[in-house]
């Protein structure tokens, strides 16, 4: 009797449909290229409607509701289209894709786990030079022009003798006083060149000439605050972000040496 139900037809076809479910199902696929059905459900409505109100401000109007609809059918018949035409294989932008989409599904969760402050000064402690805070520079400058360096210095010393900076500073569209710059904050402004030379100026008088791309010029530090040790309220959100990316990294490692442990890899040329 059992060699005879086995023989069955409707059991052959039976045992594989129940094979063709498994495989979706282990996948984990929502699509079957071989089904016909497309419902669009109060879910997929309110996603549609919800996406349309944060673009747009407002919400969608019947018309446009139905558009939208219909451009989600279209999209889902043509997903279909090329998984039935197997367009998903050998595809190195959807590998891509993929790939991206399930390293960020890997490191989803440290996301979502806020640090404490215990753990963020922790970072710190371990990464010490990271989150020093640089020297602060006050200083004044006046723009000579592109002059000799012997021209310039007598101009400097007449500066500091008394004279009027405005008997000399050329027109530049630079700040002529600048509170508090770190040498990259001079830097973005100034040039490299000009901030390399800033931290060997002594303070109090006028110095120079002082190199930029520009040309050249007469500096006075007004003030220097020393480099020093940050804490925690100084950089959190920097520490903040650099733990969560770090932690990030770490999952999608860990989550990738779990997976290669399924896999028999061989690489040509190698043993």
């Amino acid at each position: 009797m059992l060699r005879k139900i086995i023989r069955e037809p409707l059991v052959h076809f039976l045992a594989g449909a129940l094979l063709i479910f498994a495989f979706f199902w282990a996948t984990g696929t929502g699509r079957d290229p071989a089904d016909y059905a497309i419902r669009i459900d109060e879910t997929d409505i309110d996603r549609l409607t919800t996406d349309w109100e944060r673009n747009f401000r407002r919400a969608p109007t019947q018309a446009e509701l139905d558009g939208l609809i219909d451009q989600e059918i279209a999209e889902e018949i043509y997903y279909r289209e090329a998984l039935r035409l197997g367009l998903d294989k050998n595809d190195p932008v959807i590998r891509r894709r993929l790939f991206t989409k399930m390293r960020f599904i890997d490191s989803e969760d440290a996301e979502n786990v806020p640090p404490t402050d215990a753990i963020l000064q922790q970072w710190m402690d371990e990464h010490p030079g990271k989150y020093a805070l640089p020297p602060l520079y006050d200083f004044e400058q006046i723009y000579l022009g592109q002059i000799g360096a012997t021209q310039a210095r007598a101009r400097i010393d007449q500066l500091n003798d008394g004279a009027r900076s405005a008997a000399f500073a050329q027109p530049i569209s630079l700040p002529s006083n600048v509170k508090a710059a770190t040498i990259e904050d001079v830097s973005r402004q100034f040039g490299d060149r000009f901030a390399a030379q800033l931290g060997r100026l002594e303070p109090g008088q006028w110095v120079g000439p002082v190199a930029s791309g520009f040309g050249v010029h007469a500096v006075k530090i007004t003030a220097r605050q020393p480099g020093r040790k940050a804490v925690l309220d100084d950089v959190r959100q920097r520490v903040t972000n650099d733990w969560h990316a770090s932690r990030q990294t770490a999952q999608k490692e860990k989550a990738l040496a779990r997976y290669r442990e399924q896999y028999e890899i061989t690489i040509a040329g190698r043993r």
